[in-house]
């Protein structure tokens, strides 16, 4: 695989935990060739907390991470889960809550458990001063409600978004970063495009969501962060931008909502 631009990126969201341990180094260091200078890896819940951790740890400068409970886990975050979630915080690499959010697609959760375990994760990170990293599917006006009461509060990123160009604007009216993935790649995701080409890009990032929902050309394999550069040439050519705007903008972009600065 080329590199296809000379840019330096920041995939702001990969699941690495996915990934086998023994894979992770070579994994990074394709990241890098292809100008991926660094990767934010979410845990999803208890089940790959300590792992995300020790990631963190084992590649310093090269990750950041957050922590949290998704959807699918909501039903998981008992009184020893959140007292564990509220320790790891001040752990050193922990720059965010998350993922977590509201998925009514899959329903691995029941409704109020997930909009329990995400009005108690989004407190957490109101008082831990974090930003926080949100999924939503088919779940958006019980997710902008919760968002509406923290108006100005609350920092974060709508990662993976799909809800199309009025919707993502209504994110960033209400502060929130946007995260585009590989799917604005996809030849018949044409909302994508459109709600791509509608996001500021002071307000734009961008994402694997490895190993899930790999660009074109690798569609149909697994993903990885070194895809990134893939995204952010679709992403360009939508705004009207150049790729290196799109890699200075965006990387920028993490730094101010993460604090998250690789080193080069």
């Amino acid at each position: 695989m080329g590199t296809i631009t000379e840019s330096c990126w920041i995939d702001s969201h990969a699941h690495l935990t996915m990934f086998e341990p023994d894979e992770v180094v070579a994994t990074l260091d394709r990241a890098a060739d292809a100008g991926v200078v660094g990767v934010l890896i979410p845990a999803t819940g208890p089940d790959d907390l300590e792992r995300t951790l020790a990631l963190g740890r084992e590649h310093g400068s090269r990750v950041s991470i957050a922590v949290g409970t998704h959807p699918h886990d909501a039903s998981s975050l008992d009184r020893a889960s959140k007292q564990r979630l509220t320790r790891v915080l001040d752990e050193p690499g922990v720059v965010a809550v998350g993922e977590i959010g509201l998925d009514y697609h899959y329903m691995n959760s029941p409704r109020e458990d997930q909009l329990q375990a995400l009005e108690w994760q989004l407190d957490l990170a109101l008082e831990a001063n974090l930003p926080v990293i949100l999924h939503n599917r088919d779940s958006w006006e019980d997710l902008e409600s919760l968002l509406v009461r923290r108006t100005g509060l609350l920092r974060g990123v709508c990662h993976s978004f799909t809800e199309g160009p009025d919707r993502v604007r209504k994110v960033m009216k209400l502060g929130l970063y946007v995260g585009v993935s590989g799917m604005v790649t996809f030849r018949q995701a044409h909302n994508i495009r459109e709600m791509a080409a509608a996001v500021d890009i002071d307000r734009l990032l961008v994402e694997t969501d490895s190993p899930f929902l790999a660009p074109v050309p690798h569609r149909g394999k697994r993903n990885e962060p070194s895809f990134i550069p893939f995204v952010g040439r679709a992403v360009a050519q939508e705004l009207g931008l150049s790729v290196d705007e799109v890699a200075a903008g965006t990387t920028a972009n993490v730094e101010r909502l993460f604090g998250f600065r690789p080193e080069l």
